[in-house]
């Protein structure tokens, strides 16, 4: 039996989360230990570069899984083995497990959608927002369906991240609504955390400050702190002329440790690198 790495990471207080996150998860932005996907050739899209043999063989792997009476080691395993192919097929028939009895089938099966990176795996995401109403009953399940949709960084997705944001008292939900702004790099997702923040009571802002602040900051490059007052002068300054940069902004190490950690990403290097070419330049240049 497989084991799957539990790193959802919804909470920075694990022991607060509950009981149910002790069960297996696959890792939101885990990396094909090669690099790339099994049957895969770089020089075609994505879907062409899949065998269609293999990923009929995945499919129908899943259907089998999915079948009543099936064990949930069996789910979680195909689910797993699916990842390998990204395709509108798979993303179909994994999110059978969107509808699945077991917490842990439903919680895993929403991050692999996020992994599996297709658009059709996002659709499928945003149909569960709209249509499962046991996910939003769930924090942890709705927490993690957010942050999946949000990790895709669409601006389609806009109205829905910021949708009612602050109805949830959950802070795992509003993060991963605010975070999901962050990573959608549009002028638009900034401007909407522009007016979350500055049409919203401070009873309901000033808690999620650090992340609207570090979500603004990987937008645009800027950092006003937890100042309301400083961002909305620096956006009446700004908006206008303001451009949203295809990469994300260079920000301090520490948030950007933060911001890294919340979506699995690798920390970034470049510091370490700038302090070892100090380091080794003559002190004569």
């Amino acid at each position: 039996m497989f084991t799957l790495l539990l790193t959802v990471a919804l909470s920075s207080n694990p022991s607060a989360a509950p009981s149910q996150l002790t069960a297996p998860a696959i890792s939101l932005f885990a990396q094909d230990p090669e690099g790339k996907k099994e049957g895969m050739d770089e020089d075609k899209s994505d879907e062409e570069k899949l065998d269609p043999k293999k990923v009929e063989a995945a499919v129908e792997a899943l259907k089998e899984a999915f079948e009543k009476g099936s064990e949930v080691a069996d789910r979680l395993e195909a689910i797993e083995a699916a990842l390998a192919y990204p395709h509108e097929d798979i993303a179909k028939a994994m999110a059978k497990g969107l509808k699945d009895k077991e917490h842990e089938v439903v919680l895993t099966t929403i991050v692999a959608l996020a992994r599996l990176k297709h658009p059709a795996a996002m659709k499928e995401l945003v149909n569960a927002y709209k249509r499962e109403r046991a996910i939003k009953k769930d924090d942890v399940l709705f927490a993690a369906t957010l942050k999946s949709i949000g990790s895709y960084g669409d601006p389609d997705n806009i109205d829905l991240l910021s949708d009612d944001l602050f109805q949830n008292t959950s802070k795992n939900v509003i993060r991963a609504r605010i975070f999901g702004l962050g990573k959608t790099r549009s002028v638009e997702a900034a401007k909407e955390l522009m007016t979350i923040m500055s049409s919203s009571g401070h009873k309901y802002v000033n808690p999620h400050m650090d992340e609207i602040n570090l979500s603004l900051s990987i937008l645009t490059g800027a950092d006003e702190g937890k100042s309301r007052n400083r961002w909305v002068t620096w956006w009446n300054a700004n908006k206008r002329t303001l451009k949203i940069t295809e990469e994300p902004q260079e920000i301090d190490r520490k948030s950007q440790s933060k911001w890294d950690q919340y979506w699995d990403l690798e920390p970034k290097k470049k510091d370490e690198r700038k302090k070892k070419d100090k380091r080794e330049k003559p002190d004569d240049e």
